[in-house]
């Protein structure tokens, strides 16, 4: 039986990978903001979401982390273990990445696809569970959820929103309603499309500061791939 409405943000970022705040922070961020849980998705990393759930708080903390693959970036949702070979210089294979998380009964999101080229192509051939349809840190809400909602209809999979948090200040700026019976269907939920984003963008200092991470980041990586 259908009726509990958690209010979840499923993309969170702590000082364990390239986020400001510590785990408290954030948790203490995401009552204030009035969320149900989130899942801390450090990159390449379950430290924060191991000790969020030392913390005895009323909010669902989600195991999750996110992975760089050569298909975009992957929200990996509901397993306390890493997959293999990540970390290294060169992206993850994402079909390879989809399929271990999908083998291990765990949710798979990409996460804001519209940034960047589409991989329309590899992404129908291997669909994720899930797509980041509304990303807080976004440049522009109607062009990029727009491109959310294309990639959403034509792969047949949910929307869900995330804040995309690096600093606790933007936990919650958007995030997923997701109808659950119980707390511990919230995954299934997702993968049955009973769910439906909500929330705004971040302010333009935090989109700033992460667009110019983001860009960082693409730099370090196509650095790497040549040395």
């Amino acid at each position: 039986m259908l009726g509990l409405h958690l209010k979840i943000d499923f993309h969170v970022h702590t000082l364990y990978s390239d986020g400001t705040g510590s785990v408290k922070d954030v948790l203490r961020a995401a009552e204030h903001k009035g969320l149900d849980g989130l899942a801390i998705t450090d990159h390449d990393t379950l430290e924060g979401y191991f000790e969020a759930k030392s913390y005895n708080n009323h909010l669902v903390v989600l195991p999750g982390y996110e992975i760089v693959t050569d298909a975009g970036h992957i929200l990996v949702i509901g397993l306390e273990r890493l997959p293999p070979n990540i970390g290294g210089k060169k992206p993850s294979s994402y079909e390879s990445l989809i399929e271990w998380v999908r083998f291990n009964g765990g949710l798979s999101i990409l996460a804001h696809p519209a940034i960047g080229r589409l991989k329309m192509g590899r992404w129908m051939r291997c669909k994720p569970d899930a797509i980041e349809v509304l990303n807080a840190s976004y440049p522009f809400y109607r062009l990029y959820v727009g491109r959310g909602l294309k990639v959403s209809s034509r792969l047949g999979v949910a929307g869900v929103g995330g804040s995309d948090a690096h600093n606790p200040l933007s936990i919650g700026d958007a995030y997923t309603v997701v109808e659950v019976a119980e707390e511990d269907s919230i995954i299934e939920a997702v993968k049955r499309g009973r769910v439906k984003y909500e929330g705004s963008l971040s302010s333009p200092k935090m989109r700033l500061k992460i667009g110019a991470a983001y860009l960082f980041s693409r730099i370090c990586s196509w650095l790497s791939l040549k040395s």
